[in-house]
Parts: C-alpha cells; sequence; structure tokens
C-alpha cells in the first residue's frame, strides 16, 4: 500500500502517502490506520517521522486517535475546515466584497441544482424554514433568531442541491457568511424599514424551488443576492 520514503522532511512525505491512499479510496471516513509500527515498516521510515505526520494530521483535522485504539480517518472532516477557512480569510486582509462574490458564486448554482432535484420532504423542511421566519418576524422580531433562519435556508438549497462539494463550501464557509447576512440584513432593515422584504425573496425562491423551475429559481436568486450586494457596499 504504500512505499519506501527517501529524501527531504519525511513526515511530509508520509502526509502525501497517507492523504494518497484517501484520495485512492483505500481509506474512508472512519477507518483505522494501521499502526505506527506498521506504518513505519511499509514506509521505512522511523516511528519518530510516523507520529510526528500523525500530530500534524490531527491539527489538520484529518486524524483523530482514540486512547487504547489507534489512529482513524476523521469521521466529521467538515467542521474542521472551518476555523482555518475563516483565520485565511482575516489574515490575507479579505474585503466583504470577496465574501459576496463567493455567496453568488455558490447560491446561483446551488438554487437550480435544488429546483431540479428537491424531494417531498425537502420541500416541506424548507416550507417549514418561511413558517418560522414569519412567525418570527409577526411575534418577537428578534434579529439574532431570522439571522440564524436565514442562513438555515440558504445552508438547507445547498444540501437539496445533493452536490456535496457546494454544501461542503456552504459549510466551510459558514462563519463568514454568519456575519456577512447579519450586517447585510440590518443594512436592507435599516433602508427599507421593512423586515418583509427580505422574507418575500425568501418565499419567491422557495416557491421557484418547490415549482421545480431552475430558472426562475435563478433569476429570484440573482434579484436576492444584487438587493444584497447594493445595500451592503452602500
Amino acid at each position: 500500500m504504500f512505499n519506501n520514503i527517501v529524501n527531504k522532511k519525511v513526515y511530509e512525505k508520509v502526509i502525501e502517502q497517507i492523504q494518497e491512499s484517501i484520495f485512492r479510496g483505500e481509506f474512508k471516513k472512519g477507518d483505522k490506520l494501521p499502526s505506527e509500527r506498521e506504518l513505519s515498516e511499509q514506509m521505512g521510515v522511523s516511528r519518530t517521522s510516523i507520529r510526528e505526520a500523525i500530530r500534524v494530521m490531527e491539527t489538520m483535522g484529518i486524524i483523530e486517535s482514540k486512547q487504547g485504539e489507534g489512529n482513524f480517518i476523521c469521521s466529521n472532516i467538515n467542521k474542521s475546515l472551518i476555523e482555518p477557512l475563516s483565520l485565511l480569510f482575516k489574515l490575507n486582509n479579505g474585503s466583504w466584497h470577496e465574501v459576496i462574490e463567493l455567496r453568488q458564486a455558490l447560491e446561483l448554482e446551488a438554487v437550480k441544482f435544488a429546483s431540479e432535484r428537491i424531494t417531498n420532504r425537502e420541500a416541506m423542511e424548507l416550507e417549514n424554514i418561511i413558517k418560522e421566519m414569519k412567525e418570527e418576524i409577526d411575534g418577537k422580531n428578534r434579529n439574532e433568531v431570522l439571522v440564524i433562519l436565514d442562513q438555515k435556508f440558504h445552508n438547507k438549497i445547498s444540501s437539496i442541491s445533493k452536490n456535496y462539494l457546494i454544501e461542503c463550501l456552504f459549510l466551510t464557509s459558514s462563519k463568514l457568511f454568519e456575519a456577512f447576512i447579519k450586517d447585510a440584513r440590518e443594512k436592507i432593515i435599516n433602508r427599507y424599514s421593512d423586515e418583509r422584504i427580505l422574507l418575500n425573496q425568501h418565499i419567491d425562491i422557495y416557491n421557484a424551488i418547490v415549482n421545480k423551475d431552475p430558472n426562475l429559481a435563478y433569476k429570484k436568486m440573482e434579484e436576492h443576492m444584487r438587493l444584497i450586494k447594493e445595500n451592503y457596499i452602500k
């Protein structure tokens, strides 16, 4: 399964081989890795290099070590990607304009796929989010709850798209999107003095998806993104 390793930074080569094994499908989520001794023998490197590689992969969120059981491919890699993306955004002085463009790129394609692939159960789940939005606006109108529901609505669309990579990108961008959605909602509501402008746009998107009209769904999401962009930049 593994090859002998020679030359520079041995632990990095160990990491590369394990990652390549994952890409080839030899390891899947939750699979147990060979023991340190077995990895050392198969790769022809010291157990110290193996341990160093495993420590790095634990930090990366690829490997999880279980006391007395061994090392396993992490069963929930997605969550380990959330913080690094947010940190990279901050460290590289990312702009909110970039967040808007990322949302546009993801949302417009996701909504088309969702309108083609939605199931009856998913339509009900999306409808329940809309109902919760209406109830919150008619009742306490707590912005922090509406922000959560707003993000839940868009995350659900990514899930309905049935494209794992789109859903994964939504998840890993969730912290960035959460802060952005909160700020964007406040700007729009302050300008129009009406929470329902956003609710109505979400309803239009929902209707287009459940009616399985990808072109209309794309158009309604595009209108939603335009409203956000126009008011966020001002």
